[in-house]
């Protein structure tokens, strides 16, 4: 809930990861993995990333958050279709 969380309000918030760990002061590594669910996080960090995407701390440990900010959480997962990189041109070359 609390990885959701964070992804829906830098997503909503129309910040990538990284802009969110600069203004955090964290590394974006580091971000990736809190929003894959993949390491704790300290109630000091809890405090930057608030203010890097403006929310209160306390609402980013909420259940209920998507309901109450009217969050689309559709949001958090590329569509399957998408290709985040372009397709590596091959060469015609034998």
């Amino acid at each position: 809930m609390f990885a959701r969380n964070i992804r829906l309000m830098r997503i909503h918030a129309g910040m990538s990861q990284e802009r969110m760990a600069a203004e955090a002061g964290l590394d974006r590594a580091f971000v990736g993995t809190l929003e894959r669910g993949q390491r704790n996080i300290s109630i000091d960090n809890i405090e930057l990333i608030a203010k890097a995407i403006g929310a209160p701390a306390h609402e980013l440990m909420d259940p209920d958050l998507p309901r109450q900010r009217d969050l689309d959480v559709t949001l958090t997962r590329a569509p399957r279709t998408a290709r985040p990189y372009p397709a590596a041109k091959r060469s015609n070359r034998r």
